[in-house]
């Protein structure tokens, strides 16, 4: 147990410094125009893979970037060609967990209680069948680095529950700079693994 316990803290304590790391590294990036018209390629090669491998999806959810994230809305215009319904995630401080609002590009946003965008609280909830995810690190495991709450982690265990059991599609789509890459990161448990990568430079994608 004490080095289980030792194995968990040093994990922990590698975790928090790797993100005080990305976040410096992250806030320091630009993307020129031709980085940003790469950008918009890899996202319409991601979403047009995933469309046609599956073809009943009919909801989404995506993030408000805040810190410096890498923006999401290149995803906007290709959900509401294909008349997906897109939702953001709404956050609840005491529960430790996020529920997903339904959203649309006109729509007035909040301020969450960690600072980020969301949308009112009488907007629907929206079950999002593909995930749009920020982060602050990624390697080529799929494994990510968040903030620390761990709640995008607990959504994506919970949606992928829910799905498995309504035999239903759900994907994860990460998304970050390429200079966030980093050659492996800690993991633990709880850790979920992404299903796609997206960067200005490149879509990863897991053989199965």
């Amino acid at each position: 147990t004490t080095i289980w316990l030792s194995c968990f803290q040093l994990s922990m304590q590698m975790k928090n410094n790797l993100r005080i790391f990305g976040k410096k590294k992250r806030f320091a990036i630009t993307l020129d125009n031709e980085s940003k018209a790469s950008l918009s390629m890899q996202i319409k090669y991601c979403l047009d893979k995933i469309f046609f491998l599956n073809h009943n999806i009919k909801t989404a959810s995506i993030y408000y970037p805040i810190n410096n994230e890498i923006t999401p809305f290149g995803f906007t215009k290709y959900f509401k060609e294909r008349k997906i319904v897109m939702s953001m995630p709404v956050v609840d401080i005491k529960k430790k967990s996020m529920l997903f609002r339904k959203w649309s590009p006109k729509d007035d946003l909040a301020i969450g209680p960690l600072g980020n965008l969301e949308p009112t609280h009488e907007k629907e909830i929206i079950l999002p069948q593909i995930m749009i995810v920020p982060m602050l690190m990624f390697d080529r495991e799929f494994i990510r680095l968040g903030y620390g709450g761990g709640y995008y982690d607990k959504s994506i265990i919970k949606l992928k529950k829910y799905f498995q059991k309504e035999k239903i599609f759900f994907i994860t789509v990460g998304l970050a700079y390429s200079a966030q890459e980093i050659n492996k990161l800690p993991r633990e448990k709880h850790d979920m693994n992404l299903d796609y990568i997206v960067t200005e430079k490149e879509c990863l994608f897991k053989a199965y």
